[in-house]
């Protein structure tokens, strides 16, 4: 499996090398998104510049080929893969078992009433191949990942950083800012601001009823959360008109249905950015507001920020950052059914249903469940799921086996090395149990 592997990476580093690719230089200030780029504000408020579509390839296709239906698109600032961090020349201080400056520690995160701090240890202590994290390192030496996290059994088993880069360094999640919005969503519901996923979202948007048009008044907030309204609103289509209109609310309303809501995949961040008008109508907060009341504030992912439409309307579908490790956080709360240290944040509910299957589609290697991707990984084909964003951003859970990985990077080619990564993981997972 180990040579199989090294092999693989060969191979990309000769492709790598032929096509020049390596982390582009952001030099974005964390206090103000350039023309260029996002970036992220302390203040959890950013306005988002305007950017040039460019392709998200969900679908996981080995191939690399991309088309609407078979890839999911995304239109993405340049350069907003970080926040007030300069992109270094590649090399790596790297830390394979939780980094040899880290101290390691017994027992899981303790829930004694202290602040919550991730804890590591020997990736033997937790049945992880340490032959599979060299090889994993070196691959990740020659492809533009900034900073990786895996997490089993939930401590720290292996980061690994590009030289420049930390576990407090902040990234514009992109579309990976989709399984965040989904949970806020679910949060709301729980809480009795929406009555459920089969609500009609004209009860938000009155011109809907105004319009007269039958085909946007059966559009309700389940076909939002699966990318299957039937509007024709496609990223790689509309994404500067969209981005660069005055009200993109008003922009996303205005687009035509085209195809019976409920039966077509559409990738679309239009979509998910009324799923964040439809939390700010319905509890009278920002999207980004209610996350820090009842997400971000509760799990302490302190480095949470977010940008914003001309309306103030968070960017739900594109706009939230964090670091690696708040990321981290994330998919774990996600593996432990949304509780965190005794209280349930998530709706146990809402995190089997969001990272279920929903919407099974016709092309590609991944389906969809409420703004989350569903699939399995490694030889023996455990289920998993995944939030993605454009360039690289990703978090992988894999409930089976208490794992969770997260990864940040600059890449825009195709996901199948991601694949092969994950596959690498997990597989080496199953080696040590």
């Amino acid at each position: 499996m180990r040579k199989k592997f090294l092999a693989l990476l060969c191979v990309f580093a000769v492709i790598f090398a032929a096509a020049g690719c390596a982390a582009s230089s952001a030099g974005t200030e964390e206090t103000a998104a350039s023309e260029n780029g996002t970036g992220a504000k302390n203040s959890g408020q950013t306005e988002e510049a305007e950017s040039g579509t460019e392709k998200e390839e969900a679908d996981g296709a080995e191939d690399g080929a991309v088309g609407e239906e078979a890839a999911g698109t995304e239109g993405s600032t340049e350069g907003e893969m970080t926040a007030g961090e300069e992109t270094a020349e590649t090399g790596n201080e790297s830390a394979a078992g939780g980094g040899a400056s880290q101290a390691e520690s017994e027992g899981a995160p303790a829930e004694d009433g202290t602040e919550w701090e991730w804890q590591h240890d020997t990736p033997e202590n937790h049945g992880v191949d340490t032959a599979m994290l060299e090889s994993l390192h070196a691959g990740l030496d020659t492809f533009p990942i900034l900073t990786s996290v895996i997490v089993r059994d939930g401590y720290i088993v292996d980061e690994y950083y590009k030289e420049g880069y930390d576990a407090d360094s902040v990234f514009v999640l992109n579309s990976c800012s989709k399984s965040i919005t989904s949970a806020l969503v679910g949060i709301a519901i729980d809480e009795g601001y929406i009555a459920g996923t089969d609500v009609l979202i004209s009860e938000y948007f009155p011109q809907i009823l105004e319009s007269g048009d039958e085909n946007w008044q059966k559009i309700t907030i389940w076909h939002l959360l699966t990318h299957t309204s039937g509007v024709d609103w496609s990223d790689t289509q509309y994404w500067d008109a969209w981005r660069g209109s005055e009200n993109w609310v008003d922009f996303a309303l205005s687009r035509p249905v085209t195809s019976e809501p409920g039966t077509v995949f559409n990738y679309s961040t239009q979509g998910s950015h009324l799923l964040s008008a439809i939390i700010q109508e319905a509890t009278g907060m920002t999207a980004y507001e209610f996350a820090r009341e009842h997400l971000f504030g509760p799990v302490g992912m302190d480095s949470a920020q977010c940008s914003a439409d001309p309306q103030g309307i968070s960017d739900g579908g594109n706009g939230f950052a964090m670091n690696v490790y708040d990321m981290a956080k994330f998919g774990y709360l996600y593996l432990h059914d949304g509780m965190w240290e005794g209280e349930q944040i998530v709706p146990a509910e809402w995190v089997e249903e969001s990272t279920s299957l929903q919407f099974k589609r016709s092309t590609g290697s991944a389906d969809y469940g409420y703004q989350w991707w569903v699939r399995t990984f490694g030889d023996q084909g455990y289920d998993a799921y995944f939030g993605q964003g454009h360039a690289g951003q990703y978090i992988f859970v894999v409930p089976e086996l208490e794992l969770v990985v997260a990864m940040t990077s600059d890449y825009t080619g195709s996901t199948g090395i991601y694949w092969d990564f994950m596959n690498s993981i997990v597989n080496g997972c199953e080696a040590g149990v």
